[in-house]
């Protein structure tokens, strides 16, 4: 009975520390801790398609999906095949980027309550219903939102860019580049065609002397 209830409470401690599953697929579980940052790596429009009890229990499923490959995958070997490997080099490239852009630019791309409303009154006019009247700011300030998010990141991303290429030395072969859009063996083929088109040389006549 002893031993029975150390583990019963290292159980409550373990499931403390994880978190009380919601879903087990052979030794891999998912936990509520999961599933939360799950919601909150995704982006706000999609976070939005997950609420509710339907879209809970949609992402649950998609989750679900996604573990079952994955264990398959893992059974098979996949994760031992040369194309897998060089995806997976391509894709922590990716991660790294991505990576930085989070870092560099999270805090600048953030827009206030201020410049949200700033907007609305600015462009009011433009704003309208079916009755021609204009919308209610309540009813479209998290789409104006994000309107103005989109549009500062990408204004922050293309100034971050200009500036941190000024700090690398590029070197652009444009020969090398321009002749990326020829077939190869063009300039044999062009030749070629020259030739044929070379009217060619006429031999001289040979006259017949008469006797």
């Amino acid at each position: 009975m002893v031993l029975s209830l150390v583990i019963a409470g290292c159980a409550k401690k373990e499931e403390k520390k994880t978190g009380q599953y919601l879903v087990k697929i052979n030794d891999v579980t998912i936990t509520k801790e999961y599933l939360d940052k799950k919601i909150e790596s995704l982006p706000p429009m999609a976070q939005k398609m997950f609420e509710g009890e339907e879209g809970m229990t949609k992402l649950i499923e998609n989750l679900i999906n996604q573990k079952v490959l994955y264990l398959e995958a893992k059974k098979k070997g996949i994760d031992n095949d040369p194309e897998y490997k060089k995806n997976l080099e391509d894709s922590k490239e990716m991660l790294l980027i991505q990576s930085l852009l989070k870092k560099e630019m999270e805090a600048k791309i953030k827009v206030s309550d201020k410049e949200v409303k700033d907007f609305y009154e600015k462009n009011k006019a433009n704003l309208i219903d079916k009755s021609g009247k204009p919308v209610e700011f309540e009813k479209i300030k998290d789409m104006l939102a994000q309107r103005l998010s989109a549009q500062k990141e990408n204004e922050v991303f293309e100034s971050y860019l200009e500036g941190l290429k000024k700090s690398y030395k590029i070197d652009i072969n444009k020969d090398a580049i321009a002749g990326l859009s020829k077939p190869e063996g063009s300039g044999k083929e062009e030749s070629k065609e020259v030739m044929k088109e070379r009217p060619k040389k006429e031999e001289p006549k040979k006259e017949t002397l008469k006797k």
